[in-house]
C-alpha cells in the first residue's frame, strides 16, 4: 500500500496493481512534490498522469490543490486499481480515467474538437524498459496540448544513461537522483509556438 503524503486527502491509503507496474516510493514522491510546490506548479493545475499505474502522482496532485486530473493507462489491472483508489476519497472523485495507450490518447486529443493547450502539470512515469526514443515520441505528441508554462515530470531508472531531453520543443529545468530513480523536470521551450497543432 501507498499513501497520500500531504494536502486535503493526507494519509489516504492507495492500492497498487498486483503486477506490471513500479510504484514510486513515498519519499521520492514527497521530494518531487516539494520541488513542484516551491515552483507553484500544483495549485489549481490541470494535471495529466500518463502511464498512471496506481494514479498516485495524479491523486497526490488533487490532494494538493490541483483543479482537474486525467489518468491514462492501457493496462486493465492498473485501471482497476485506479478506480479503487478514486473511490478512496471524495477529493479524487472528479478524476477521469482513460484506458488506452499514451500515444493513442494524445493522438485522439490532437485530432479532437478542442486540441488547444490545456495541461499545466504532466507526469510521465513509464516502465523502465521503455526506450527514451519512445518517450520522446510521447513528448512530441504532448507538446501542443500543454500550457506554455507547463511542468513535465519524467521518471526513469537512475542506472540508465542520462537522456537528452533538450529539443526544439522542450528544455530541461532540472534533474535529480533519488536512489533507483532519476527525475527530470521539463518545460516547453521559450520559443513555444502558441497553439501549434491546433490549426485546421
Amino acid at each position: 500500500m501507498m499513501r497520500i503524503i500531504a494536502g486535503t486527502a493526507r494519509g489516504t491509503q492507495l492500492a497498487v496493481p498486483s503486477s506490471g507496474t513500479r510504484p514510486t516510493q513515498d519519499r521520492v514522491r514527497e521530494a518531487i512534490f516539494s520541488a513542484l510546490q516551491s515552483r507553484g506548479a500544483t495549485e489549481d493545475a490541470c494535471v495529466l498522469d500518463l502511464f498512471a499505474g496506481s494514479g498516485a502522482y495524479g491523486f497526490e496532485s488533487l490532494s494538493r490543490g490541483a483543479l482537474s486530473l486525467d489518468l491514462v493507462d492501457h493496462a486493465h489491472s492498473a485501471a482497476k486499481t485506479i478506480r479503487k483508489n478514486r473511490a478512496a476519497s471524495p477529493v479524487f472523485s472528479a478524476a477521469k480515467l482513460y484506458v488506452q495507450p499514451a500515444l493513442s490518447f494524445l493522438s485522439s486529443r490532437l485530432l479532437g474538437a478542442n486540441p488547444n493547450p490545456q495541461w499545466e502539470l504532466v507526469f510521465i512515469d513509464p516502465p523502465y524498459a521503455m526506450k527514451n526514443s519512445e518517450i520522446l515520441q510521447v513528448l512530441d505528441q504532448l507538446h501542443p496540448l500543454c500550457d506554455p508554462d507547463a511542468w513535465i515530470v519524467v521518471e526513469r531508472s537512475a542506472r540508465d544513461e542520462a537522456p537528452d531531453w533538450e529539443t526544439e520543443q522542450w528544455e530541461e529545468e532540472s534533474r535529480k537522483l533519488y536512489g533507483e530513480s532519476a527525475v527530470y523536470l521539463l518545460r516547453p521551450a521559450l520559443e513555444y509556438p502558441e497553439n501549434e497543432g491546433a490549426q485546421a
